[in-house]
């Protein structure tokens, strides 16, 4: 299963806008393809082979208002903390251009013990394909590739029968294969349910932490427009939980999108300083979300009631590339920073801004307002205003200065196909393959 890797560290008095330079250098040519021209430090995370996702951004630093900056470094990985690390240094031409800007950082020999005091929990966590590395997807993506080719050059007969000797499959209606492929749905369907048993321990920890009525109301609020799941719809029949009525038929949204940001209410923290930053955005196929809310601390065991039913779903019960039915997700976490002052989205995404957040707003509507109606400056009306949902995320977002992902051309769509093209060859299954041509 992938691991993921958050680091908050405050960067050294003056140093923030040298950081900034050589983040965004490197975020700018990820690939490092002018690097011979133009020398400078770099990160070559094309060389990792564990590296699903990772960014840089700079967050504001509240003790060193207005100039301060924090760096923040994600990841998602796979295999232990020291590997992920040890690699790091390994791609990273000059450790000390990035980190040792940063207070606390003394040398390259210290760099594990420096990341691990600075290392950030994540209160949710959710991950597309659990069972899945960066060299089984990558595998998956050639597997794929090579039977397009084959659909492109051989005749249709030709292909089948390679596809069957690919995966040793043979005619008889229960081959050796077809008990195989049946022996492994029964095993993923006993994984399964052994995965959602620790459910009722996540419950209890959750009630220790956060108290009952957290909890039970929390869950509540999440499953609120989820009425098309019979469980959910039967829960929200008895209890009679349903959405409030609107504030107002209009939206509070401001006309004037041009105008600077400022707090949206008392208590509100604009991480940009009220200046729209430029996101890097639409570069690839994937796009990355880091969102900094300021929490009113009357709610905060609410939202970590909130998250942490939003983390048992994604561990325990979540199909592989589907989050209560938004399926553009490769990975999202959630963090409580700062004395549980401020709240972190990391989202690794399908696709552009604008639809991923109106494919969340029709999918899980009241799972958003659960969370971010803790933090100050949340719309009245939450989600379904959408367009002042839309400014409060816009408001709250930090732009990455470096992202990268190991898989740049696919969607969690072409993912899960690849995967399940490539179990079925190795299976030998003789179920119909979906035409690997129409992958997009």
């Amino acid at each position: 299963m992938p691991n993921s890797l958050t680091v908050i560290a405050a960067v050294r008095s003056g140093e923030e806008a040298a950081l900034r330079e050589v983040l965004r250098a490197i975020g700018n040519d990820i690939k490092g393809k002018t690097l011979a021209a133009s020398p400078r430090p770099h990160i070559d995370f094309t060389r990792s082979r564990a590296i699903h996702f990772a960014r840089f951004a700079l967050l504001d630093d509240p003790r060193r208002r207005p100039h301060g900056a924090r760096l923040l470094f994600s990841s998602n990985y796979d295999g232990p903390l020291e590997s992920h690390l040890a690699e790091l240094i390994e791609i990273t031409s000059d450790m000390d251009a990035i980190w040792g800007r940063c207070e606390a950082y003394s040398g390259m020999s210290a760099f594990p013990a420096f990341i691990r005091a600075h290392a950030q929990e994540a209160e949710a966590f959710y991950i597309a394909f659990r069972d899945e590395t960066v060299a089984g997807i990558r595998a998956a993506s050639e597997i794929r590739r090579h039977v397009q080719a084959l659909a492109e050059t051989a005749p249709a007969p030709a292909l089948a029968g390679t596809l069957r000797q690919s995966g040793n499959a043979h005619a008889r209606p229960f081959s050796a294969a077809a008990i195989a492929e049946l022996a492994r749905q029964l095993v993923s369907g006993v994984e399964r349910v052994i995965r959602a048993l620790p459910i009722v321990a996540d419950f209890v920890r959750a009630v220790s932490r956060s108290g009952f009525k957290n909890v039970f109301r929390g869950t509540l609020r999440i499953i609120t427009t989820l009425d098309r799941y019979p469980i959910f719809r039967s829960i929200n029949r008895i209890t009679g939980n349903r959405m409030p009525a609107r504030k107002s038929p209009h939206s509070s949204v401001e006309l004037d999108n041009c105008a600077p940001w400022v707090p949206l209410a008392p208590g509100d923290e604009i991480p940009a300083g009220g200046t729209p930053p430029t996101f890097r955005e639409d570069v690839i196929t994937q796009n990355q979300l880091t969102l900094v809310t300021a929490v009113d601390p009357q709610h905060v065991d609410r939202v970590k009631a909130v998250l942490a039913a939003i983390d048992s779903y994604a561990k325990r019960l979540a199909s592989p590339g589907s989050l209560i039915g938004v399926a553009t997700i490769h990975f999202v976490r959630w963090l409580l920073i700062d004395q549980d002052r401020r709240l972190i989205l990391l989202s690794d995404y399908d696709n552009s801004w604008e639809n991923y957040i109106d494919e969340f707003a029709e999918m899980i509507l009241s799972g958003l307002d659960a969370i971010w109606e803790t933090s100050f400056g949340y719309p009245p009306d939450g989600a379904r205003d959408l367009p002042a949902f839309k400014r409060f995320l816009r408001a709250h977002q930090v732009p990455s200065e470096v992202f990268f992902s190991a898989y740049p051309d696919a969607t969690t769509l072409n993912v899960g196909n690849d995967l399940e093209l490539a179990q079925r060859i190795a299976a030998g299954t003789r179920q119909p393959v979906k035409n690997p041509a129409s992958h997009a």
